[in-house]
C-alpha cells in the first residue's frame, strides 16, 4: 500500500440533516492512495448517507471534501470515484460486452455501432485486475454470482476512476466465490486504485482491508490499521457498548423424538437426502453453491416438487404433492433468502406485512380480527423484535434490510410453526440486527420449534447451530456437532464434499 502525506480523498466535518434529524454529525473520513479502507457501522450509522454525498446524490449541509488536498464539489462531478452497489444493475439479457458498453460507450463506425469494437473493450478492462475475461458475447444471465460481481467492478473501471466504492460486494456470494473476489480486489489495489469497502461481514475485513473506520449515530468513532484491532473491538465500537462473548449452549436433542424426518429425498435430480430435526434444536444445512441444500429446504416447504422420498412431520407423512399453503397449515414455514422478491410485500405497511393472511396464524378467512386488537398486536411485535421505526403504518420499503428481516421473521414466529426454515437469515444486515435475529431464532427453538438454517455464512452456522449437515449433490456428506462445530471444520468438510462422508464430529 502506498500512502503520502496528503490523502487522495478527505472528508472533514460532514453534516447532513433530513427534516431536522441528523444523519451525519461532524463526520470525517480519509482515503489514502492505493489502500483498501473498510467503512463499517450499524444500519443508520450514516454510511449510506456519506457515500451518497460522495456520489453527489446528496448535498452536505456542512463540512468540506478535499481531493489531493484541494476543495472538491461532488455535486459538480469533480470526484474521480466509481460506485459499485450491492444491486449491480447488470442487464441479464445483454452480453458482457454490451453491459460494459453501457458505461464505456458504444464505439461507432460509419455512424453505426461497431460491434467488434464493443467486444474488444472487454479484455483490457479485465486485464487491469489480472483476470481472464469471459467471452464478451456471453449473456450475463449465464454468469455465476462471483463472475457478475467481478463484472460489476470491471464495468466501473471504464471511466478510469482513481477510487472505487464497493457496497456489500459479497452479500450474496458463497465463501469460495467471495475469496476469488477478494483476490481480484487486492490486485486492483496493488495496481494503484484506492477502495472504500462497505461491509457488515467483519470477518472478511481481516486479510483484505488495510484500514477500517467505524461510524456510529452519524459520527466518526474510530479509524485504525486493521492489524491493530479485532472483530470484538470493532463490534463494541459500532454498538457503543461492551458485549459479552457467550458460548451458545448446544441443545441436546437426543432425548426428544424428531418433529421432522426427511427420508431419501430427491429434488431436482440430487439426493437422496435423509436427516431429522428435533424440537428445540437449530440445524444448519451448508455446502458449496449448487450442493442442493437450498433446494432441499424449499422442497420441505412445498416450494419445489420432490422427485422421490418422504417428509414426515410429527409422525405423519406429508403428501408429496402438497403446495406451500398445505405445508404452512401443517406447521412448516420458510423465510426466503431473496428478501425483497420473496419475503416482503413492497408498497405495504408493517402491519400488512406482519399479518398478510389470517391462515398463517390459524384463523379462518371469516374470522376477522378487531382493528384495535390488531394494532395492539402489531405494536407489541414491533417492540418485542426491536423493529425500527415502530410505526405500524410505515411502508416496509422504508426500513433497513435488518429491520425488514425482523418483520418477516416475526410474521413466521407468530404462526408458531413446528418447523422454521431460514435461508441466509442475516445476509446484508448489520451486526446489531444480526445479533437480534440470532436471538429470535434461538427463542423459536426454545419455544419448541425445529429451526433449520440454510446459510453460506459458515461463521454464523458455527455460532448459532447445534449441529450442521454438509450437503453435497443433495446428500449428507458429513455431520458436525458439539465442540467440533467450528467454521474451520465446516470449510474443510464443505471442500471435501462426498469424500468427507462418514466423518462425524
Amino acid at each position: 500500500m502506498a500512502s503520502g502525506t496528503v490523502p487522495l480523498l478527505a472528508a472533514r466535518g460532514i453534516t447532513k440533516r433530513f427534516f431536522g434529524a441528523l444523519a451525519l454529525n461532524d463526520a470525517s473520513f480519509e482515503l489514502r492512495r492505493g489502500e483498501i479502507h473498510a467503512l463499517i457501522g450499524e444500519n443508520g450509522a450514516g454510511k449510506s448517507t456519506f457515500i451518497k454525498i460522495l456520489a453527489g446524490v446528496y448535498q452536505a449541509d456542512g463540512g468540506e471534501i478535499l481531493l489531493d488536498g484541494n476543495a472538491a464539489d461532488p455535486a459538480g462531478g469533480a470526484l474521480p470515484i466509481a460506485f459499485v452497489h450491492q444491486d449491480l444493475a447488470l442487464v441479464d439479457d445483454l452480453s458482457v460486452g454490451e453491459n460494459i458498453a453501457l458505461i464505456a460507450g458504444y464505439p461507432r463506425k460509419g455512424g453505426l455501432i461497431d460491434w467488434a469494437a464493443v467486444m474488444r473493450q472487454v479484455a483490457p478492462l479485465y486485464s487491469t485486475m489480472n483476470i481472464e475475461p469471459p467471452d464478451p458475447e456471453r449473456l450475463v444471465i449465464t454468469l455465476s454470482l462471483a463472475e457478475k460481481a467481478v463484472l460489476g467492478i470491471v464495468r466501473s473501471l471504464a471511466g478510469k476512476p482513481r477510487a472505487l466504492v464497493l457496497d456489500e460486494p459479497t452479500a450474496a456470494l458463497p465463501e469460495a466465490d467471495a475469496q476469488r473476489l477478494f483476490e481480484a480486489i487486492r490486485r486492483l489495489r496493488d495496481a494503484g486504485t484506492s477502495i472504500i469497502y462497505v461491509s457488515h461481514r467483519l470477518n472478511e475485513l481481516f486479510g483484505l482491508a488495510d484500514r477500517v473506520t467505524v461510524f456510529r449515530d452519524g459520527r466518526h468513532v474510530h479509524t485504525t490499521e486493521i492489524a491493530h484491532t479485532n472483530p470484538q473491538r470493532l463490534i463494541e465500537q459500532m454498538l457503543g457498548r461492551s458485549i459479552e462473548s457467550v458460548e451458545i449452549g448446544r441443545h441436546d436433542a437426543t432425548r426428544q423424538p424428531a418433529v421432522l424426518r426427511v427420508d431419501e429425498l430427491v429434488v431436482e435430480g440430487r439426493g437422496p437426502l435423509s436427516f431429522d430435526a428435533s424440537p428445540g434444536e437449530v440445524v444448519g444445512l451448508v455446502g458449496l453453491r449448487g450442493g442442493g441444500q437450498e433446494a432441499a429446504g424449499r422442497a420441505i416447504f412445498g416450494a419445489l416438487p420432490a422427485d422421490a422420498g418422504r417428509i414426515v412431520l410429527d409422525g405423519r407423512e406429508l403428501p408429496r404433492g402438497d403446495d406451500i399453503g398445505a405445508r404452512i397449515r401443517a406447521g412448516i414455514v420458510l423465510l426466503a433468502g431473496d428478501r425483497m422478491r420473496e419475503s416482503t410485500f413492497p408498497g405495504m405497511t408493517l402491519a400488512e406485512n406482519l399479518f398478510p393472511n389470517p391462515l398463517i396464524t390459524s384463523r379462518g378467512l371469516w374470522q376477522p380480527r378487531a382493528s384495535a386488537i390488531e394494532r395492539q398486536t402489531v405494536q407489541a411485535r414491533l417492540e418485542q423484535f426491536d423493529v425500527r421505526p415502530r410505526n405500524p403504518a410505515s411502508l416496509i420499503d422504508w426500513l433497513s434490510g435488518g429491520n425488514q428481516q425482523k418483520v418477516c421473521l416475526a410474521r413466521w414466529l407468530e404462526a408458531r410453526a413446528r418447523v422454521v426454515i431460514l435461508e441466509e437469515p442475516t445476509a446484508g444486515v448489520d451486526i446489531g440486527a444480526k445479533l437480534s435475529i440470532h436471538q429470535m431464532l434461538r427463542k423459536a427453538a426454545a419455544d419448541g420449534a425445529a429451526v433449520i438454517v440454510v446459510s453460506s455464512d459458515l461463521e454464523e452456522v458455527a455460532a448459532v447451530c447445534d449441529r450442521a449437515l454438509v450437503i453435497d449433490r443433495g446428500r449428507v456428506a458429513s455431520e458436525v456437532a458439539g465442540d467440533a462445530l467450528t467454521m474451520d471444520a465446516l470449510i474443510a468438510r464443505s471442500s471435501l464434499g462426498e469424500r468427507g462422508t462418514g466423518a462425524h464430529g
